[in-house]
């Protein structure tokens, strides 16, 4: 079962390249056109990575089945793009780049009064996007002291924030 050469591989890979351009083609939108490569390449990788789990009787069927699966990945992968995309633009009126400037000034030194493992787990979940559960995962501690430690870290540069705001 499975394709066991190289030159097996290569026969498969010609067969099915255009059937898995095809199925992907059809399903590609929103995203464009420049992706398709990217997307059978990626079928293919998956498909010599595991080819001795293709199977004799229809390889094609495992093969846009992977398709599918990885069309559904860039999906989502697009539709995170565009959501971090809208959440970074502005929704009403900006600040000048002095205000800019300024804010991060005081984010910056109000980090700097913390300590290496507040900044640490800060920068892990606002910054990086781990959960809880990742950051404990990370420090290899418990999901509760990382909860714990997260929330008074916060704490920490809340108050440092606000003592270097207000002078």
């Amino acid at each position: 079962m499975g394709i066991a050469t190289e030159d097996e591989f290569r026969a498969f890979a010609v067969e099915a390249i255009p059937i898995i351009a095809n199925y992907a083609r059809r399903r590609l939108a929103p995203l464009s056109t420049s992706e398709l490569d990217d997307i059978v390449a990626r079928v293919l990788e998956v498909a010599w990575r595991r080819r001795g789990d293709i199977p004799d009787e229809a390889p094609l069927a495992w093969t846009i089945g992977v398709t599918r699966r990885t069309l559904a990945n860039a999906h989502r992968s697009y539709r995170r793009r565009r959501a971090l995309i809208a959440r970074q633009r502005s929704t009403g009126t900006t600040n000048s780049a002095e205000e800019q400037v300024s804010a991060t000034r005081t984010v910056s030194d109000a980090l700097s009064q913390l300590s290496e493992s507040d900044r640490e787990i800060l920068a892990l979940h606002y910054w990086d996007g781990v959960d809880v559960p990742g950051v404990a995962q990370i420090l290899n501690i418990t999901t509760n002291a990382a909860a714990v430690r997260l929330t008074r870290a916060r704490q920490r540069f809340e108050t440092a924030y606000r003592e270097i705001a207000s002078t």
